[in-house]
């Protein structure tokens, strides 16, 4: 049977592209690039991330709510009523999230971290 994936990447790899007919990111040391590694730049450089739907936004129009994922209203209710309730709002906090921002802090710093164990 037929490898039609791996025969795909074979013909790509046998197409070079002259450096001048890539866009200037796109271009490497030497004269020319295949087909295939253009390809998998591309891919690289517009891969979907994922999105966190606690980092999108709420927005609001004249006070009203007007549109938010359903994680960032329920988690907006629940800051509410613990206002409206005289409680202290229970925060959500995002572990992994909060260290790499501590970790990318501290590198900009150019900070000496030592991990604990």
């Amino acid at each position: 049977m037929i490898d039609w994936k791996k025969a795909e990447q074979t013909v790509l790899e046998c197409i070079d592209v002259p450096q001048e007919l890539l866009p200037e990111s796109y271009r490497g040391k030497r004269s020319h690039r295949n087909l295939r590694s253009v390809q998998k730049e591309y891919d690289r450089r517009n891969k979907q991330k994922q999105v966190d739907p606690n980092d999108i936004s709420v927005k609001f129009e004249n006070g009203e709510i007007r549109e938010g994922t359903p994680e960032r209203l329920e988690r907006l209710e629940k800051y509410t009523n613990d206002v409206a309730n005289d409680r202290e709002i229970c925060y959500n906090v995002n572990e992994d999230k909060l260290y790499r921002n501590m970790q990318a802090m501290a590198s900009a710093m150019e900070l000496d971290v030592e991990e604990k164990e």
